[in-house]
C-alpha cells in the first residue's frame, strides 16, 4: 500500500513542478527536455550527443533535435573535440549560461515553496531518501 502513497506524491509533486518551471521555460522558448540538455552539457564539460542522450535516458533522435534547436537559439555552441576532430564538443554560451542561471532562481522558489515546513535537517533527509530511491532505480 505504501508504494500507491509514495508514486501519487511523487506524482503530485513533478506534476507541480512542471507547471510551475513551464512557465519560465516559455519565456526562453525551451521546452522540458531541451533545459535539461543545457543543464547535462553545463555540468559535464566536453560532452557529446551520444553522452548527453546516455545521462538523460533519452533517446539520440531527440537528443539531436533538441541541440539544433538549442543551437539555433544561441544557448549552446558545437566545438571540434579535442581528441578527436571527427567530432563535436558541446558547451554552454554566455547567454545560456545568464538563461539557466535564471532558470535555477525560479526553480529555488518553487524548492522552498514546497519546503517551506521543513527544517534544515529534513530538507537534507529528504534529498538524501529521494536519491536513496533514485539509486535503486
Amino acid at each position: 500500500m505504501a508504494y500507491k502513497i509514495l508514486g501519487k506524491y511523487l506524482s503530485d509533486l513533478n506534476r507541480d513542478f512542471i507547471k510551475h518551471i513551464d512557465i519560465k521555460l516559455q519565456e526562453y522558448q525551451l521546452t522540458l527536455n531541451m533545459w535539461r540538455c543545457m543543464m547535462s552539457i553545463q555540468k559535464n564539460k566536453e560532452c557529446n550527443l551520444k553522452d548527453i542522450a546516455e545521462l538523460l535516458g533519452v533517446d539520440r533522435a531527440i537528443i539531436t533535435r533538441n541541440i539544433k534547436k538549442l543551437e539555433s537559439l544561441n544557448y549552446i555552441s558545437k566545438e571540434k573535440a579535442s581528441n578527436d576532430n571527427r567530432f563535436f564538443d558541446l558547451c554552454v554560451t554566455e547567454e545560456g549560461l545568464s538563461i539557466l542561471n535564471s532558470i535555477n532562481e525560479y526553480q529555488y522558489k518553487w524548492y522552498e515553496k514546497v519546503t517551506k515546513d521543513f527544517n534544515k535537517q529534513e530538507s537534507e533527509d529528504l534529498i538524501n531518501l529521494l536519491q536513496k530511491l533514485c539509486n535503486n532505480i
